[in-house]
């Protein structure tokens, strides 16, 4: 028999890559979703291979049902909008913290062996502005997002040295790629498929690490496998390379066939010019490393972009 693997907001972003990545595997996947941000689309390719369970985080008695009998979760499921959780910290910590807390004490009663938790390079805040970030750094996020995701973090650190539950938690960079939503090369994209400028607060220079959607799931794939002397430990998943977003409105362009320039206006607050990660550890102790490079990456990204912009996709 194969074994299952729960996959919390499976119908998400990342998640929906994360579930066609373990079907392909042979695993028993089943996805727990309540679809608020997730949509059945994404995961059209593997519909009929996968369980679907309606249910919310947020609710315990749902989750522990959903994660019975599970080896491993991977918990996708969470609000992760920096300016939108200034805007909404109460919804943030219900979903982000009490979801969190609801899925790790549901696997612990259900000995489930393994979960894998989903950051943020958000978590290191004012440390952004020391160039590349490195694992051992303070954690000193400016915004609620990223004081969930530091508070997930801690309660996976808990749980696996207090309960014996294995956890391994990633630091997700600028993450991008078909069926992103909300993020900044999407937010460009659909205004410059209008032939309208995108706004970019400063001069350009700014660098941030953007790593492809594929190599995001090959990271938390190795969660699965990773040394037991690995878990309640947090990993960079990055290049190790920054592209500014100058450089970035050029590639996009290049790839849609466009020439629009971008508006240029204050810098955003304690903003800082490079969020890089360094991936020394996870390519020490995981083996992994990104494969997909900008060029490649954006390209695959703005050829679905454009594929789906007419049918008004959700930017």
């Amino acid at each position: 028999m194969s074994e299952k693997i729960v996959v919390t907001g499976g119908a998400g972003f990342i998640g929906s890559h994360i579930v066609e990545k373990l079907v392909g595997r042979g695993f028993e996947v089943s996805i727990f979703d309540n679809f608020s941000t997730g949509y059945i689309e994404n995961i059209k390719s593997v519909k009929d291979r996968v369980k679907i369970v309606r249910g919310d985080i947020r609710c315990p008695e749902e989750v522990q049902k959903a994660v019975s009998g599970a080896k491993a979760v991977f918990h996708m499921a969470a609000f992760s909008y920096a300016e939108e959780s200034i805007k909404k910290p109460e919804e943030y910590n219900r979903v982000n913290i009490d979801g969190t807390f609801n899925v790790l004490q549901a696997c612990h009663k259900e000995s489930v062996q393994r979960v894998i938790f989903p950051s943020t390079c958000l978590v290191y805040g004012a440390n952004a502005a020391s160039g590349k970030l490195e694992e051992s750094l303070p954690l000193n996020t400016t915004n609620p997002y990223g004081l969930t995701k530091v508070t997930g973090e801690n309660y996976c650190r808990v749980f696996t040295e207090v309960y014996g539950l294995e956890t391994v938690c990633y630091r997700i960079f600028n993450a991008y790629g078909p069926r992103m939503q909300n993020r900044v090369i999407s937010k460009f994209a659909a205004l410059m498929f209008q032939d309208k400028p995108p706004i970019i607060n400063g001069n350009g220079e700014q660098k941030r690490d953007f790593i492809f959607v594929s190599d995001i799931v090959d990271g938390l794939i190795t969660g699965i496998d990773a040394k037991k002397s690995q878990c309640g430990k947090s990993y960079n998943i990055g290049t190790g390379k920054g592209l500014n977003l100058k450089k970035l409105i050029k590639l996009m362009n290049m790839h849609m066939g466009k020439n629009v320039d971008a508006i240029y206006k204050d810098r955003v607050k304690g903003e800082t010019d490079l969020i890089i990660a360094d991936t020394a550890l996870a390519r020490k102790e995981l083996g992994f490393a990104a494969k997909i490079g900008f060029n490649e990456g954006i390209k695959i990204t703005m050829d679905w972009l454009k594929e789906d912009y007419p049918k008004g996709p959700k930017f």
